[in-house]
């Protein structure tokens, strides 16, 4: 068998040739490379934050949200995305964490926050979902609503809001 110089050539093209064909198969059909622009922004996620400290947070939350306590606030607003939807509560009507913190956040330009007033009370004793073992006196104890400041008006979940929110986004 005679083999050319320029058949090992041709032999060697073709390996390139197959390499990067498979290359560029891998990295268009894995999503790695496609047409569409990568700068496209996600929809904005629910976030139902509670304010409270660790202990209460570990006792009894609304099933789905996270702990933030208000002390941290300031700090973690640094890395948390503006884009996404806030909501904030804390023990009850009387608590003010919620709607300060919620109005801290609109100022550093997040586009939705809010606060939900009735706090975990009102959760816990609406019989909605409930993480922890609910052993703390306050839960059980008279939550009436005040009137409202007028400037937080436009910051207000009410709770059936925050549910049904909530169950759309899968949090419930």
């Amino acid at each position: 068998m005679n083999i050319k110089k320029c058949d090992i050539i041709n032999i060697k093209n073709s390996r390139v040739i197959l390499f990067s064909l498979t290359i560029f198969v891998s990295f268009f059909f894995s999503g790695c490379w496609s047409s569409k622009s990568s700068n496209k922004t996600s929809e904005p996620k629910l976030i139902v934050i509670n304010v409270l400290d660790k202990s209460n947070f570990e006792d009894c939350h609304i099933t789905g949200s996270i702990n933030i306590p208000f002390e941290a606030i300031e700090d973690e607003m640094k890395i948390l995305d503006k884009k996404d939807s806030y909501v904030l509560y804390c023990s009850n009507y009387a608590c003010t964490a919620a709607p300060f913190a919620a109005n801290l956040m609109k100022e550093a330009g997040f586009e939705h926050a809010a606060f939900f007033p009735g706090g975990i009370v009102d959760w816990y004793q609406k019989g909605y979902p409930c993480t922890g073992p609910s052993k703390m006196d306050y839960l059980k104890e008279e939550n009436e609503p005040f009137d409202e400041d007028d400037h937080l008006d436009t910051l207000v979940v009410s709770i059936e809001d925050l549910k049904s929110q909530m169950v759309a986004a899968k949090m419930i």
